[in-house]
């Protein structure tokens, strides 16, 4: 119980902070914020019952978020998510009845919903990560079962890369061992070409302890992340489900259940800063052309799991820690022999299976120069702007990311 009363007190510490943003959501109708006023400023936070009344609020911003698109839901909505969630997260470290594991585990749940849903606070953007990290650091968070299962003899391909690439009458995409930032500058940067970039990445932790599926089960196992459920987004029965992380390895990294998970492009090292500390921003990012932070996505998943053929506004540098990916790239000027979907929300995909093209259905494809690669693990691929990329995971597979403009 002393530790529980010591997590309480360095959760309300952000109570000023907090009560300081919510005064800024202007556009909050009246009854909702006065009553996440009253439970930041009141002693009425101390009631048992409270976070019935502040579940109700997330319930009715909830709904105004799954009416029309994501991408136009009105930050304010996403704001006062945040705040609720923070207060119902102290009403149930204070004053649940469950045992301290159970405990542990549904305050994780509550605040990964307000991160999944919610966003940053102006006073305060990284409240709830750093309520995890509260939780996280008090020797109360449970560590899961160890997983048994070990790695299947596929998860460490041998694929040569030239040989695949005379299979698919594809370009081998050049390897070179750690270039300096000027010759990455000239040499790709100005000219707008893909290249495998070698003992870049050697210090991070993550390429040893990532290998290793019990130590996300220790460090996050409890946490709630959005995956993808089928073969490829564009299937029609591809969906997504919220699930912790330990029920995702267990479920999907190792066990063969007839359904392929992918935690794929997400913000899991914003969401767990821990995980952050195993990696460290290439230093090509540099090479911007504005002051906008880059974007760090996890592609985490078991052999199998595919990106079907599509492009990105942004430069990247897909790093692989875990297990090998091969990739297939088209340059911009390929475009009208990929075939691009018509459909507004995916004409940045292409119809084209560059593993098997149907060339009766798609005749142009004949004309096309594909690049190739097998990306193992401590290797980079830059992937410039507009550049039609497929990625398929030869084995278990954990991937990051780095997009910038």
């Amino acid at each position: 119980m002393l530790a529980l009363q010591a997590i309480c007190k360095k959760l309300e510490a952000y109570k000023p902070s907090v009560a300081n943003s919510l005064e800024e959501i202007d556009e909050l109708d009246a009854a909702s914020k006065s009553l996440l006023q009253r439970y930041i400023n009141s002693t009425e936070s101390s009631d048992p019952s409270s976070i019935i009344r502040i579940q109700a609020i997330i319930d009715y911003m909830y709904e105004k978020i799954n009416i029309g698109n994501w991408k136009e839901v009105k930050l304010f909505i996403r704001k006062a998510i945040t705040v609720a969630t923070y207060l119902k997260l102290l009403a149930h470290v204070k004053y649940s009845s469950e045992d301290i594991e159970s405990l542990i585990k549904q305050a994780f749940k509550i605040i990964d919903f307000g991160i999944l849903f919610g966003c940053p606070l102006d006073k305060e953007p990284l409240l709830l990560q750093n309520c995890a990290t509260t939780l996280s650091t008090a020797n109360l968070q449970p560590t899961g079962e160890t997983c048994k299962c070990t790695p299947s003899k596929e998860s460490t391909p041998t694929n040569n890369s030239a040989s695949e690439a005379d299979k698919f009458n594809a370009t081998l995409i050049p390897v070179i061992d750690c270039p300096s930032m000027e010759h990455f500058y000239q040499n790709y940067i100005l000219t707008e070409t893909p290249v495998v970039l070698t003992n870049c990445i050697n210090h991070w932790p993550a390429l040893q302890k990532w290998k290793d599926q019990n130590y996300f089960i220790k460090l996050a196992g409890p946490r709630t992340v959005s995956i993808e459920i089928g073969s490829k987004y564009t299937d029609s029965d591809w969906t997504q489900k919220l699930i912790t992380i330990e029920e995702f390895i267990k479920q999907y990294i190792y066990q063969t259940n007839g359904l392929t998970g992918y935690l794929a492009q997400y913000q899991l090292f914003s969401q767990i800063p821990e995980l952050k500390n195993d990696i460290t921003e290439p230093e090509y990012c540099c090479f911007a052309d504005s002051n906008e932070p880059v974007d760090v996505m996890a592609w985490y998943g078991p052999k199998g799991t595919v990106s079907p053929l599509h492009h990105d506004p942004k430069r990247n540098l897909l790093t692989q820690v875990v297990g090998e990916k091969q990739l297939f790239l088209f340059a911009p000027s390929d475009t009208e022999n990929l075939y691009p979907h018509d459909h507004e929300l995916l004409n940045n995909t292409a119809q084209v299976d560059p593993r098997r093209p149907d060339l009766n259905k798609f005749p142009n494809y004949k004309n096309a120069k594909p690049y190739y690669c097998i990306l193992k693990p401590g290797q980079m691929l830059y992937i410039p702007p507009k550049w039609w990329h497929f990625v398929e995971s030869l084995s278990i597979s954990f991937s990051v990311s780095f997009w910038w403009e």
